[in-house]
């Protein structure tokens, strides 16, 4: 399957590659954050952040909160 090809059939579903994998990060990083205790900087390089800024951005966008912010409501 040419990339032209897998684009063309995401889009005729509605989506793209893009969304797919924002998703994947998404339902991971909440998946982290809520049922471990791994630290945030192994959580960002786990999804392959190289920055705890963009994570940060990206998990306020996602849920509202910063991950740390949520990460303490969890345990408050």
């Amino acid at each position: 399957l040419s990339e032209r090809s897998l684009q063309r059939r995401l889009q005729e579903q509605g989506t793209s590659f893009d969304q797919i994998a924002d998703r994947a990060r998404r339902n991971l990083a909440h998946e982290l954050l809520v049922d471990t205790q791994i630290p945030l900087t192994q959580i960002c390089a786990a999804l392959g952040y190289t920055e705890s800024s963009t994570f940060n951005r990206s998990y306020k966008r996602w849920f509202g909160a910063t991950p740390l912010s949520y990460r303490r409501q969890l345990r408050g």
